[in-house]
Order: C-alpha cells, then structure tokens, then sequence
C-alpha cells in the first residue's frame, strides 16, 4: 500500500517532540509501515527524522517564523494549533504540489494527521486518492473515511453534531506503543505525578488543590500555562523530554489525571500503564476505555472517590496488571495490524 502522510504544519517530526501527540502519531505510524514494507511518504518540515520510504520537505523555520516568531515557546506555553495561519497555508499549498507529482493511483491513500487542517489541500485530491482522517482525537471531522482513538471520542463527535456514523467508513483504531520506549518499575517512589498540559480542562488545578490538601507529593510535568505556584506538596518541573518522562512514569506513585473535559483518549494514561504506573482519572471519556477499574487504576466520579485512590486504592494496583492490560491492548505492533485490516477493506 502506499501512504502520503500529511504532518504538522508547526513542528518537525521526530521523538523529542513528544509534547504533541500529532507528531508522534505520525512518527510511529511512518515508522512502523516502512518496516512493514508499504510505501511512505512523509510531507513535512525539513528538519524531520523520521523512518519512511522517502521524505518530501514542504515547510522550515523560515515559514514557520512567519506565523510563530519564538519557535522554542511550545515548551512552556504549548504549541499554537490554529489553522488559520501562513504557516499551514504554505503546508498546504506545498503539499498539493509535491502530491501531483507522487500519486499515481486512485487507491494510495493520504493521511490527514492534523485533521481538518489538512482540508484546504486534500479537497484537490477527493477522486484521486483516498482520504483518511487516521486518528480523530480533536474536535472536528471532515473526511468521508474518518478513524477516531476512542469510542468515546465518535460517539462524542456524533453527538454533538447529530450525524449518523456511516457504514463502511467509520472506524476506531486505539493508540499505539513501543513497550521499550518505556521502563517499567515495580517498587515506586512517595511522589505522584501529573504528565501534560497544566491546565483547567486538564484537571491541572483540580490536582494541584486535592494533592495541597491531603498532603500528597506530586510532580506536574508539562508547560506551566496556569502559572501555577510550587507548594509544600506540588512541584512544577516544566517541559521534560522523553528520557526524563520515561524516568518520571517508571517512579511515579501514581499517575493523576483528573480531566474536566470530556478526553478523546489521553495517551499519558496508557503511557504510565507500559511503566507500571497506577492511574487515578475521572469517570467518562476516553478513560472509560483505557482505564481499567480498579485493575490498572481508578475512574472517580466524586471527590470522596479521589481521596480515597490517592490515599489507598492505588495501593490495590498490581503493576504487572497495569503492564499485561497495555501490551495487549495498546502497542504499535495492534495499531498498525488494525490500521492495515481497514485500508486493505477501503480498496477491495
């Protein structure tokens, strides 16, 4: 099979990037399908180090300038997703020239990683190719084969836009994994963690207030965007790269991910599951998928729910179960079998 993958118009794709989950899906998915011996074309930034059969520069930090000045502030305020700047025009212009130049059959498939981003150049391509959107885990939707992280994240997106999901076209492929990307540890340090964006939606103050008052330590790993303050119990570390991260998920206590929104998925919680790693959420979205209750952590619907995993129901956590449930349901090696399983169906 032949994949056009579209990346992100703000970043290069490679590892250390690993604040946007966009560029890693993309960086595994390229990675995993060359070994598999498919065609992989990677359309993005020219500083990019990715596995792929070849890789077709459309973007740099000369365009990239133009629409984000300080092209270092996603490490303390996140990345600028919008996709009304010059910077994804450019992409987009770029990559329907390269496209018209690579496709040669109806049946190669373009992968809109960045979702409706990718809108403005794929609408040139509808009976040329077919268009996928492979990992719906943002709000919006807009090609007609749409792959979404979770079931909670489709029903969601139906729901709140009162379509119907159609037959044939819609499907729900889980994130995937490397389990040696990851170190898992059985004995654990006092210390929780949170892993991410600190933020409201993100239940970063809801953490920062439940672990001040019953007296939990916690690392909050991610851009500070709260501004939130060091306490007595809660320490802000900042942005931390991939080796830090695997060290902090490895030791932590647990991991606390208390979402005030409704998750597509959060990858922070299959992440801690391959380190061993309990974790303590809320009660809906894409947890009620990933999370099992009370076997590799704790769904909480009340306060009262938290206190008493943050005290005591993590210690009911086998780390090992928290191991067996992610390799079996979250690696790379699963992902990519669905993936392929899908794309053969789209061509018979």
């Amino acid at each position: 099979m032949v994949f056009h993958c579209l990346s992100v118009p703000y970043s290069a794709t490679k590892k250390e990037m690993s604040l946007c989950a966009f560029t890693q899906k993309v960086y595994k998915f390229c990675e995993e399908m060359t070994k598999r011996g498919h065609t992989v074309y990677h359309y993005g930034h020219e500083d990019s180090q990715v596995k792929c059969t070849e890789h077709i520069t459309v973007t740099n930090d000369e365009i990239l300038k133009k629409s984000y000045k300080d092209l270092n502030k996603w490490k303390t305020s996140g990345f600028n997703q919008s996709v009304e700047t010059e910077a994804v025009k450019i992409f987009n212009d770029n990559c329907i020239k390269e496209l018209n130049n690579k496709i040669k059959s109806p049946n190669e498939f373009i992968l809109c990683w960045f979702g409706f981003a990718h809108d403005q150049c794929t609408k040139h391509f509808a009976n040329k190719a077919i268009v996928v959107e492979p990992s719906i885990g943002y709000d919006s939707m807009f090609a007609q084969i749409k792959i979404f992280e979770t079931y909670a994240q489709m029903h969601k997106m139906h729901g709140r836009l009162k379509t119907q999901i159609e037959f044939n076209n819609e499907f729900v492929v889980y994130p995937g994994f490397k389990k040696e990307d990851f170190l898992f540890k059985k004995d654990k340090s006092n210390v929780a963690l949170f892993l991410g964006r600190i933020l409201e939606p993100k239940g970063a103050k809801a953490a920062y207030d439940m672990c001040n008052s019953i007296g939990q330590e916690i690392y909050f790993a991610g851009p500070n965007i709260l501004g939130l303050k060091d306490s007595k119990y809660c320490k802000m570390l900042g942005f931390i790269g991939p080796d830090e991260r695997k060290k902090l998920l490895s030791e932590a206590k647990f991991l606390l991910a208390p979402s005030l929104f409704i998750e597509p998925c959060n990858w922070t919680v299959i992440e801690a599951q391959f380190s061993g790693t309990p974790t303590i959420t809320t009660n809906f979205g894409g947890f009620t998928e990933t999370v099992n209750q009370g076997n590799t952590g704790f769904r909480c619907s009340t306060y009262e729910e938290f206190k008493f995993s943050i005290q005591k129901g993590y210690k009911q956590i086998n780390p090992e179960n928290c191991l067996k449930h992610a390799v079996h349901n979250f690696t790379i090696e699963k992902q990519c079998n669905q993936y392929e399983s899908i794309f053969k169906s789209l061509t018979i």
